[in-house]
């Protein structure tokens, strides 16, 4: 994921994290691989990118859903509400959900 995105803004609270990130262009290898004529981060990354922002291990998915596809250059909201290790995950793009989903690390 190296180079990937690039942090804009946070906001970390006791609770609540929330970051706004950059993504890079479709020349990365990442929106290369998935798919060259028509480049999406895959969702999967978006849980990985969400456990790394937390710098914590995912041990279980609990639900899942993408709603809008993140594209090269996009401006993304992740807002990350923590309850026990339970953590919330919801992704924005000009408002809009692209995607909602919990997970519990370690």
């Amino acid at each position: 994921m190296h180079n990937l995105y690039r942090i804009l803004n946070s906001e970390i609270n006791e609770n609540f994290f929330n970051y706004e990130i950059l993504f890079s262009d479709k020349n990365h290898p990442i929106f290369q691989a998935h798919f060259p004529e028509n480049s999406l981060l895959p969702a999967f990354l978006q849980i990985d990118i969400a456990s790394n922002l937390l710098e914590k291990k995912v041990i279980l998915i609990k639900k899942a859903k993408f709603i809008n596809p993140i594209l090269p250059n996009d401006k993304i909201k992740f807002e990350i509400n923590n309850k026990n290790n339970s953590f919330l995950v919801i992704t924005k793009k000009d408002n809009q959900k692209c995607s909602k989903f919990t997970f519990v690390t370690e």
